[in-house]
């Protein structure tokens, strides 16, 4: 089984995470070893945090028996840390080969893969991503296809995927969750991480508050769809956002110990989701506005900001409608009623004109899943007003008050509307029933759909 390590100057220590009853180092944990029953695995043999420690990294692509590593960076990761990992390379005349993305908007995408691919040196060993999610998405999907070891030097505080095994990319105009690499070894140089822009370390944050809707949402699919849950996992990444939101207020005042803490939280969500071989434990509904914002930005021209950012903004809104869904008392006839008058045709229409090409995947997405079908809608809204009351404890466990949401976005700074980031208000009711058809996933708005006020929980939210 591989350890975790938390390296800062020249002391090392283990680094290992209170799972339930077991002592959970990452790598290997047997299925008898989890209630769930199932297998855990993530990849992640090292976290090295700490002050300086990119001076390390050619220690430690040695130390794993790489002879040439392939650097992987855009212009901005690359002023703002690839420099250092190349004079460090340099001195320890290791050799390496490079590219840097030239784009000030570079996008997760098949254009942007195929360029790295295309640029890639046959003769590395190993690929280096100097970077957060963007090229780290990108550069994953390139250490997959060319099946060598994943290191990432991090540049900002800013997502979640660090330690995943996937990568948030755009594909035929539509945000996909594809299977890539998990990192065996992600650097955390917090001398790197505090200069990070204000706009990244707020984004992080964002990311991190998504977490309360998403945990909440994988108890719900569970409980109507019967869809995998364990609360291992569940609660590891409860622990990670705790410990980001416990240093919320030292992040913008570029505090060491809170950047330190938010990225080691953010690195635990992401192993998280390694773990449970799925991005459900860390995303929800509120990423699905943020996708389908994007998606508008690609496809129409319209605004867009950061992901984690709109992930902020979603989250309040998310938190929100499931307030006023507690105040709801299931009605099976009212929502039969909504379920066989709704027209497929003409919402097949409006996505078209809303999202744009990635529509078209969305509807062929449909074609298969066939989540709208009246017979699998009686199924459930029979298991949800059979199971209403334990629904509704979820939402009060899992979630708090949007109060105390609006909180935490005021004490970062971070935007609370869609309109402060450019985007109009009035497109968040078709917005939130485009979430319902992003994925084949579980989330709120296919809850309202099938409760029959997705068309009318959404008035006035903000």
């Amino acid at each position: 089984m591989c350890a975790i390590w938390y390296i800062e100057s020249n002391r090392k220590m283990p680094f290992t995470l209170d799972f339930g009853k077991l002592i959970m180092t990452f790598g290997s944990i047997p299925s008898e070893g989890c209630k769930c029953g199932r297998e855990h695995k993530c990849a992640l043999e090292e976290l090295i945090v700490g002050k300086g420690v990119i001076a390390k990294i050619a220690e430690v692509l040695a130390g794993r028996g790489i002879k040439r590593p392939f650097l992987l960076a855009d212009i901005n990761t690359y002023r703002a840390a690839g420099e250092q990992v190349a004079g460090v390379l340099d001195g320890a005349a290791m050799p390496y080969s490079k590219y840097v993305f030239c784009e000030n908007n570079l996008e997760p995408d098949e254009r942007a893969v195929g360029s790295a691919i295309m640029h890639f040196d046959k003769g590395c060993d190993a690929v280096v991503a100097v970077g957060s999610g963007v090229i780290g998405d990108i550069a994953k999907m390139l250490a997959k296809t060319a099946d060598l070891p994943y290191i990432i030097v991090a540049s900002a505080p800013s997502m979640d995927g660090y330690a995943s095994a996937s990568s948030s990319m755009a594909m035929d105009g539509v945000k996909v969750s594809l299977n890539s690499k998990c990192p065996e070894v992600i650097i955390g140089d917090i001398d790197v991480l505090k200069n990070a822009p204000a706009e990244m370390l707020i984004s992080g944050l964002g990311d991190m508050l998504a977490k309360y809707i998403s945990i909440a949402e994988w108890r719900i699919s569970n409980l109507i769809t019967g869809e995998y849950y364990c609360e291992e996992i569940a609660e590891l990444v409860r622990s990670s956002l705790k410990l980001c939101v416990d240093n919320a207020g030292g992040l913008l005042q570029r505090d060491e110990a809170a950047v330190e803490a938010v990225f080691r939280g953010l690195v635990i969500a992401g192993a998280a989701m390694s773990l449970a071989g799925a991005s459900r434990p860390a995303s929800g509904v509120e990423h699905y506005f943020s996708h389908v914002w994007d998606m508008r930005a690609q496809s129409l021209g319209t605004a867009a900001s950061t992901h984690g950012i709109q992930c902020a903004i979603a989250t309040l809104i998310a938190a929100r409608l499931y307030e006023r869904l507690l105040t709801i008392t299931p009605d099976r006839e009212a929502a039969t009623e909504y379920a066989e008058k709704f027209s497929y045709p003409e919402w097949a229409a409006t996505l078209r004109e809303f999202i744009g090409e990635g529509a078209e995947a969305m509807i062929a997405l449909e074609a298969k899943e066939g989540k709208y079908s009246v017979e699998k809608h009686s199924r459930r809204i029979d298991t949800i007003i059979e199971k209403w009351g334990e629904l509704t404890t979820i939402v009060s466990k899992e979630m708090p008050k949007s109060e105390k949401i609006e909180k935490i976005l005021d004490s970062i700074g971070c935007p609370k509307s869609p309109s402060e980031i450019g985007i109009d208000n009035s497109i968040i009711p078709t917005t939130f029933k485009a979430t319902k058809d992003i994925r084949d996933k579980y989330v709120l708005s296919r809850l309202a759909f099938d409760l029959g006020v997705i068309d009318t929980i959404t008035d006035g939210i903000c």
